[in-house]
């Protein structure tokens, strides 16, 4: 495949899911929205979260924190945050699940992620608290999906075949890994094509077993051209090597 060719491809998907790597086909046409668009949208999205955490008497802190990044004052909503993190921290393992599932779920594919989830909050409340609740709820899938790695997303379909959330989690993150290791072809290939292909073969297990009809269609797209790019490079090599 040409360097113009490979461009092309990229300009032609849709970079969706928290994982930066993935891009689905939509058609020839690549969709952005204006910067005033997405940054309208991440500041709504912030009055809404901090909104339905203000219902929450324990988590006044974090609404304050969401309050206060809205308007643009990020040290004051930074030193809130920390105030918050503190007595979460001190907070009974329940506490801090119940505040992680809610945060996580609630930020699931949000484009103000980052904005609410900022790295002390992740590093000090949220990773601890996954971790914990792998091992005090051992069979519970939930905490794999949000620790988000291919093991443990495959830990987690262990424990719950058919967990929806689960298995989309899984194949965004094949299609980020092969995209990421396809990103720099003709001139070279990121890791290892034989496996990436069982990994695309994986995806689409999983496709057909998904209920969610309308993901399943713009994921099949993108499976697609993933599979053409790492068959056609391993052709190539295959024709380079030949005697």
């Amino acid at each position: 495949m040409s360097g113009t060719t490979n461009r092309a491809l990229r300009n032609s998907w849709k970079r969706i899911g928290d994982f930066p790597g993935v891009m689905l086909a939509k058609g020839r046409t690549f969709e952005r929205a204006s910067m005033w668009h997405w940054r309208d949208a991440q500041f709504k999205e912030i009055r809404n979260v901090g909104s339905e955490a203000r219902n929450i008497p324990e988590w006044s802190d974090y609404a304050l924190f969401c309050e206060k990044s809205d308007l643009g004052l990020r040290r004051d909503a930074l030193s809130v945050l920390d105030r918050f993190i503190e007595l979460l921290e001190r907070a009974p393992f329940a506490e801090r699940r119940r505040f992680v599932s809610w945060l996580l779920t609630r930020l699931d594919d949000s484009d103000a992620r980052q904005q609410l989830l900022p790295h002390p909050l992740y590093q000090r409340i949220v990773l601890p608290t996954l971790s914990e609740w792998t091992q005090t709820e051992a069979g519970c899938p939930e905490p794999h999906v949000w620790l988000g790695r291919y093991e443990d997303l495959k830990r987690a379909l262990e424990l719950n075949p058919h967990y929806e959330v689960a298995q989309q989690k899984l194949i965004k993150w094949i299609l980020n890994h092969v995209a990421m290791a396809t990103h720099e072809l003709p001139v070279g290939y990121l890791g290892d094509p034989v496996q990436d292909l069982a990994y695309l073969a994986e995806a689409d297990a999983l496709l057909r077993e998904s209920s969610d009809s309308e993901s399943g269609s713009r994921f099949s797209s993108a499976l697609g051209e993933l599979r053409t790019r790492v068959e056609t490079h391993l052709k190539s090599r295959a024709k380079r090597i030949a005697p």
